[in-house]
C-alpha cells in the first residue's frame, strides 16, 4: 500500500510540474508580447511630441 501512496505523490508531483512548465512557457510568451507592444508603441510615441507644441502654444496665451 505504500507503494500506491508513493505512486499517486509521484503523479501529484508530476502533474504539479507540468503546470509550472506550462506556466513559465506562457509567461515567457506574455513576456514577449509586450515587449513587441512595447516596441510597436515606441515608434509612435515620436509623434506625440506634438501636444507638447499644444502645450507650448497654452503658454503663449
Amino acid at each position: 500500500m505504500t507503494m500506491s501512496g508513493n505512486d499517486k505523490e509521484h503523479n501529484d508531483l508530476e502533474r504539479l510540474l507540468a503546470d509550472v512548465q506550462r506556466t513559465i512557457r506562457e509567461n515567457d510568451q506574455f513576456i514577449r508580447h509586450l515587449k513587441e507592444e512595447s516596441s510597436e508603441s515606441d515608434h509612435p510615441a515620436e509623434s506625440e511630441e506634438e501636444p507638447e507644441s499644444e502645450s507650448d502654444e497654452y503658454e503663449e496665451l
